[in-house]
């Protein structure tokens, strides 16, 4: 091998002629550095015989890719590898290559906040599987615990697999401003802020996910945001007390098994949570977010793009109209704030492109038309449910009047899992017959 790592690596000599381990006839090749004999890299050779010729293939059944920007030493079955930082694959070939046993895999990372300490070893994942993704948790003594994202897939040539180690949060600037970010427990900061130039994507260790709390700011002069949920999805726009960039547009993403990613950009149409549309020829409207004492007064016939002034609070809005007022939810839907003298104020909720909008008028049929629901006086009389078990799908060759492909679509079994150590894994049959039962009684 002429330059892995940049390395030129030589192997020791392998007799054909020497039944290998396995119904595969595998070989284990043991390579040298050529500059330095004692470092060695293990591979494997499969000797098939084809028509009285040697067939070889020659592979690593492991490629681990670090993404973690931290160094790591990764084990399977007690064979250990140290992994630094790099954008190549690391092979890895574990002693017993060939065996019919599940193959466990472990991993710790070395932090230099830790002072290059190692943290604990996580427990261990399947390494038999075609496709994976999942979580493994690091923990540091009386510190944090650094979550993995490990995504195992099997490459092409079918007999490597490829471990993908990744940060469970990930920060991406998407804005064309230079940011940075902190985590902040009861409003305390965690670490120093991290910055992060226009398109580029940094790894983030909280030290309390559960709590999942951060703040971003402007580089170049630390207007800050509010703190919002780093932990849970959601998207909105941060208010930043700045004349030429008043507002950033947050969008977390969050998944049990892919970990979270925070995206930042810049403010577009359709960014901002609300836009409050009066109608009211006469009457101003009152708003502010629930538990929020700074109301907000539109004026009759305007319109005004509203963003939250605390994400973390309840994302309901408080509206009154004279005397009238209601705690309005921004899903769709119509109803009635109140008759204010002769005429009676109605809103309305609703998706316009990806703009939510909430209107007002005291005319029915406005809100109908912008709203696209039925009169607010009409009730509704009939329901119309409509339920299918199975569907089936036939493709048939008119010509030769063959089926040539038929696809169904059934009810799954009813099967109960158990989380244990971030895993899922189903329960036992008996214990799912046993537990269904106990259900529906």
């Amino acid at each position: 091998i002429p330059s892995y790592n940049n390395i030129k690596w030589t192997s020791d000599p392998v007799d054909l002629n020497v039944e290998g381990k396995g119904d595969h006839n595998e070989h284990l090749v043991i390579l040298h550095n050529s500059t330095n004999p004692r470092q060695i890299l293990k591979m494997v050779l499969r000797v098939d015989t084809f028509h009285e010729s040697y067939r070889l293939l020659f592979y690593s059944p492991f490629w681990i890719l670090n993404r973690t920007e931290l160094q790591l030493e990764f084990q399977i079955e007690n064979n250990r590898a140290f992994i630094e930082v790099a954008q190549t694959p690391f092979l890895v070939c574990p002693d017993k290559f060939g065996s019919d046993a599940n193959k466990k895999g472990q991993l710790r990372l070395y932090s230099t906040e830790q002072g290059d300490n190692a943290t604990n070893w996580s427990e261990k994942f399947s390494l038999d599987v075609i496709k994976s993704t999942g979580m493994a948790s690091c923990k540091v003594p009386n510190d944090r615990t650094y979550m993995v994202c490990v995504d195992i897939v099997t490459c092409s040539f079918g007999l490597t697999k490829i471990v993908t180690l990744s940060p469970s949060v990930v920060i991406i600037n998407k804005s064309t401003m230079e940011i940075e970010v902190v985590e902040t427990v009861s409003d305390k900061e965690q670490d120093k802020w991290g910055p992060l130039n226009p398109e580029q994507i940094i790894p983030f260790w909280p030290h309390n996910i559960k709590e999942g709390v951060m703040r971003v700011r402007y580089t170049h002069n630390r207007v800050t945001s509010s703190p919002f949920m780093m932990n849970q999805k959601h998207r909105t726009l941060l208010r930043m007390d700045d004349e030429e960039r008043p507002a950033i547009y947050v969008e977390v993403t969050a998944t049990d098994f892919d970990g979270v990613r925070v995206i930042f950009g810049d403010y577009k149409i359709g960014d901002a949570p609300l836009l409050l549309v009066n109608c009211l020829k006469k009457d101003p409207i009152s708003f502010c977010q629930v538990d929020d004492v700074r109301a907000q007064v539109l004026p009759p016939l305007n319109y005004v793009y509203y963003t939250w002034s605390d994400p973390l609070k309840p994302r309901e809005l408080v509206i009154s109209c004279g005397s009238k007022k209601k705690t309005v939810e921004l899903t769709p839907q119509c109803g009635f704030l109140g008759q204010d003298g002769d005429h009676n104020v109605s809103y309305t909720t609703f998706v316009d492109g990806v703009q939510t909008v909430l209107l007002f008028s005291d005319d029915t049929k406005v809100i109908e038309a912008a709203s696209g629901m039925p009169s607010l006086a009409e009730s509704m009389g009939q329901r119309v449910q409509i339920g299918i078990h199975d569907i089936g799908l036939s493709i048939v060759n008119d010509i030769t009047r063959e089926e040539m492909l038929y696809i169904s679509l059934n009810k799954s079994k009813v099967v109960w899992t158990e989380t244990r150590k971030s895993r899922v894994r189903p329960l036992s049959h008996d214990i799912n017959i046993h537990l269904e039962e106990l259900y529906r009684t």
